[in-house]
């Protein structure tokens, strides 16, 4: 069982961001009723049951998992925690969550989180762009009055979705809720503003660090949940990476050894989305990955999707639908998210969508996403100016406009740095033929405007 709520760094500012964060940490500190955090957990784990929360770029989850015996009493004690927190101990709690945001930074104070400096530069200006937690120095600065009208605000009726899944009796579980959250007050739903902007050949970004092994993550502006092509997009995600056989996986690790793991994920919200391809390899290394990882994409625009492949996608996605029919959270979750993000769908109807997908559908996706210029690339590791050097001429990137965040100067450049891609050539000829604002793929950024989606 969970509530979600509107709520995140979506509906945040410069100064307020990670006040949700801090909020879904205060919460848990006790309420009216069991007045400590000890108190309310105790009574949660006498049912057999856990609670935890969950805040995201766009929503705050409460969630809590107890046995069918304990359904309604669990239920009651998740409407205390979200209904009358006592929201104390801001002082013990804000340094709990100054913990957890140092263990994304460096001993300098730079972010180093992948995903996070993703953001950050894909949708740069817009609220989607900040982090989750916010700044350390928003953090120390929030005081009780904030955390309380933050709660008042987003705690409310029309901001909030609850969702229970599991094998209860539907009458009893409604009585139960009108029990546990009738009294919540009835507030209103925040309000989501306009979308991100989509930029062009933004610069390639890299946190220089000491280690064995370099991360990289090459993020595409893609589709939302909400839009109509959103279903394919998810079958074009299996297509590069959903089991061994899988492009990606066999371009970079089966057949050329060149990292250990490689994936593809979308992350989507209501009116904004993300296509992901990140990797982890040796610093020697880094370049041929990223070579090989745009390689396959280009290859992938060029030749189209087989039938073979989208036939083995579709059966995936009904495997892991059908999957998720037995996991009550994965339910929960589910039906709660995308109900707050409106656009609720069945286990049926999103079965349905993907079998309607066709190759072509997939193709024009390709196409208008796996766009060098949209391109944004963050690399954290140990990194080389010779190495980048390569990346900027593959992503048709201004030489030297790449941004070390946390350097005055790059890194001495090695011999290792001077291995040279087959595939960089052509790379280069691609970046420079996808000119900005082309084409297809110009049209389809036009109607497209990290929950992460698997």
């Amino acid at each position: 069982m969970a509530l979600m709520v509107k709520a995140g760094p979506r509906y945040e500012t410069l100064t307020t961001n990670g006040l949700s964060h801090l909020v879904e940490h205060m919460v848990f500190r006790g309420t009216r009723r069991h007045r400590s955090s000890t108190a309310i957990n105790a009574a949660i784990e006498s049912l057999g049951g856990e609670v935890n929360g969950l805040t995201q770029r766009d929503a705050t989850t409460i969630h809590l998992t107890v046995p069918p015996a304990g359904a309604e009493a669990g239920l009651s004690l998740l409407g205390e925690i979200c209904i009358e927190p006592r929201l104390e101990g801001l002082e013990i709690e804000r340094e709990v969550v100054i913990e957890e945001i140092l263990d994304t930074i460096d001993a300098a104070g730079f972010e180093n989180d992948l995903d996070t400096l993703s953001r950050q530069r894909l949708w740069t200006g817009h609220p989607l762009g900040m982090p989750v937690a916010g700044p350390v120095s928003n953090v120390e600065k929030f005081t009780a009055r904030q955390v309380k009208a933050q709660f008042a605000r987003t705690f409310v009726v029309e901001n909030a979705v609850l969702v229970v899944a599991g094998p209860v009796d539907e009458t009893r579980m409604f009585a139960a809720a009108e029990r546990a959250f009738g009294r919540m007050p009835r507030g209103k739903a925040l309000l989501d503003g306009p979308a991100p902007r989509v930029r062009e050949r933004a610069p390639i970004q890299v946190i220089d660090t000491e280690g064995s092994q370099v991360s990289v993550l090459v993020s595409f502006p893609a589709p939302h949940e909400n839009h109509p092509d959103f279903a394919a997009l998810l079958l074009l995600r299996r297509v590069l990476d959903d089991g061994l056989s899988s492009r990606l996986r066999q371009a970079v690790c089966e057949q050329r050894g060149l990292a250990y793991s490689v994936s593809a994920s979308v992350d989507v919200y209501g009116d904004a989305g993300a296509m992901d391809l990140d990797a982890t390899c040796a610093p020697k290394k880094l370049v041929v990955t990223v070579a090989q990882m745009l390689s396959t994409l280009k290859l992938l625009v060029e030749e189209g999707v087989s039938e073979g492949e989208l036939t083995r996608a579709k059966i995936r996605q009904k495997a892991e639908l059908e999957f998720g029919l037995d996991d009550p959270g994965e339910m929960a979750a589910w039906h709660g998210s995308s109900t707050l993000m409106g656009s609720p769908s069945s286990y049926g109807e999103r079965l349905t969508q993907a079998q309607a997908v066709k190759a072509a559908d997939l193709d024009s996706m390709a196409s208008s996403i796996f766009d060098p210029a949209l391109a944004v690339l963050t690399v954290v590791g140990p990194a080389h100016p010779t190495a980048v050097a390569k990346l900027e001429h593959m992503l048709g990137r201004p030489a030297g406009s790449t941004v070390w965040l946390n350097a005055d100067e790059a890194s001495t450049p090695s011999k290792e740095d001077e291995v040279e891609p087959l595939e960089m050539l052509d790379l280069a000829h691609w970046a420079a033929g996808k000119q900005p604002g082309s084409g297809r793929a110009q049209k389809k950024r036009a109607t497209a405007a990290k929950r992460r989606v698997r």
